[in-house]
Order: structure tokens, then sequence, then C-alpha cells
């Protein structure tokens, strides 16, 4: 396994590779919960804060951190291309049908990858 610290204020966001699956993990980086699954007021804020799927997206406490640190995201970005990920999972909601570099630009941004 490999990692990085993406940077992000408060909010700061471990990413991990597993090498031998080339499978990238983001534990909070994005957020694509099923409203089905959860309970209001949840509901309504993931709702609101573009966070459900099958449209989810970055948690909104990081997206903030990330335009400030923009510098240090786009070097962590840099290592990511780096790892050519082949997958992507992450620990919250439902994982999108679709490629990795898809996935990383919804993500960081379509600048980003």
């Amino acid at each position: 396994m490999d990692q990085a610290l993406f940077p992000g204020g408060y909010f700061k966001e471990f990413i991990f590779f597993h090498k031998a699956s080339k499978t990238l993990i983001l534990t909070d980086t994005i957020i694509n919960l099923e409203l089905d699954m959860i309970d209001e007021p949840w509901r309504t804020v993931t709702k609101l804060t573009g966070m459900a799927h099958p449209h989810g997206r970055t948690f909104f406490g990081m997206r903030l951190p990330i335009l400030l640190h923009r510098q240090k995201a786009q070097a962590v970005i840099c290592k990511l291309k780096s790892w050519q990920p082949r997958r992507v999972i992450f620990s919250h909601g439902r994982c999108f049908d679709a490629n990795e570099d898809e996935i990383v630009r919804r993500i960081f941004g379509k600048s980003a990858w």
C-alpha cells in the first residue's frame, strides 16, 4: 500500500493505493449516498450538498480548503496520476459506474487530471 495526504485545513484526507490491484481507496473525499438508505434530516442535507447518488461529489467540508491549498492539492493529484489506478473505491456510498479517469476528474476537477 502507498498513501498520500490530501490537504484540506481541518478536513485532511488520506488516500491509499493498493499496488497489486492498482486500486485507489478514498475514505472521505467523495460522498455518493443513496437517499433511500438514510433518514431525515440527513437525506435533505445530502440532497442540498449534492452528495447524493448517482451524482455524488466532494464532501462539502473539503471544497473550500481544496481551493485554498491549490498547490499542495495539485502535487498530490500528480502523485495519484503516477500511480495509474485502474479502480477507485470509497467508503461513503455507492461507487460510480465509470472509469477511474472520470471518477478522479469528478472528485478533483477537470483541470486536475
